[in-house]
């Protein structure tokens, strides 16, 4: 009898559990369905995300600023003006103006700095009008922008050194090419063919020159030019582009300006220094009263050029 009691009691206290159990299991069917219903509801949100994903991914890139500066050359200017250029699979834009005096004196190749347009109007796109009124024929290139990755950021100054070294190479033989195609076109007009170069690329030209299998132009007038490279190299470099200059047979003429860039200043005073140390002849520096940074005052640019030009004989 004792035991039937306790085991009766003893069901009896366990009842409540029962119960609580049963009260739990449709709490969590009931939650397992809400948060079913929360994940369905948010797949289309996240497939909503990912279908916006995959069409940023298939935008177009931006495009090239020497790509931008082409079209707009073609599209602004009138189509007897432009004259591409191919050079190997590339092809280069550049401006040509037939002079309209009575007598051709020749041809006057334009070659702005690179990050420069071909209509410039520092000093490029002046001369690119005015010169054919003085009996030149003008051809203004379009050049390659600076290579992305240049001056190097290496850390490690001897790496440093060898990229510039590498990056330049490259640039250097695709400009090589360029200038050879341009003056075999400039031949085809009479007279001599001097070329007007701005910043860097008056460097590469004279280091271009410099090269035995390289046939320069008559006479050279250089703008603004120093060797850009970083803080480090700047001054070997620039003395090795004096160095080349003075050594050189053709006449020059290397203007800059009263308000230019730094180094254009700094290294203009190295160059005349070396050159006189060499005693080349034909060579004569300027610099010029201007008023805004880098912009050359059109008539004395002009009456520099006309009085250099006499005095050489042409």
């Amino acid at each position: 009898m004792q035991l039937k009691h306790i085991i009766f009691v003893s069901l009896f206290s366990f009842m409540p559990l029962f119960a609580m159990a049963e009260q739990q299991e449709p709490a969590k069917s009931e939650q397992t369905t809400e948060q079913k219903s929360e994940q369905e509801t948010s797949n289309p949100a996240q497939e909503k995300s990912s279908s916006t994903q995959t069409k940023k991914s298939n935008q177009p890139l931006p495009i090239k600023e020497l790509d931008l500066q082409k079209q707009d050359l073609k599209h602004y200017l009138s189509k007897e003006r432009i004259s591409p250029l191919l050079v190997g699979p590339t092809e280069y834009v550049t401006l040509i103006k037939n002079y309209s005096s009575a007598n051709s004196k020749g041809v006057a190749i334009l070659l702005p700095d690179w990050q420069q347009g071909a209509t410039n109007p520092k000093a490029i796109n002046y001369l690119a009008n005015t010169l054919p009124e003085h009996g030149w024929t003008t051809i203004t290139i379009q050049p390659d922008n600076k290579p992305d990755n240049y001056p190097s950021i290496a850390i490690n100054t001897t790496e440093q050194k060898k990229a510039n070294e590498e990056i330049i190479s490259t640039y250097k033989n695709d400009f090589s090419l360029l200038i050879k195609a341009v003056m075999a076109k400039a031949k085809e007009y009479p007279g001599i063919v001097i070329i007007v170069s701005q910043g860097m690329h008056s460097t590469l030209l004279i280091d271009m020159f410099s090269q035995e299998n390289s046939e320069p132009a008559n006479a050279l007038i250089l703008l603004s030019s120093y060797f850009d490279t970083s803080a480090e190299f700047a001054f070997e470099e620039n003395k090795r582009f004096a160095h080349q200059l003075a050594m050189s047979e053709y006449p020059v003429l290397d203007l800059f300006l009263k308000n230019d860039h730094p180094k254009a200043i700094t290294y203009a005073k190295q160059r005349k220094s070396i050159t006189e140390q060499e005693m080349k002849v034909y060579y004569r520096q300027r610099q010029l009263n201007n008023t805004v940074t880098g912009y050359y005052p059109e008539v004395e640019l002009l009456s520099q050029i006309h009085s250099w030009l006499r005095a050489v004989g042409w």
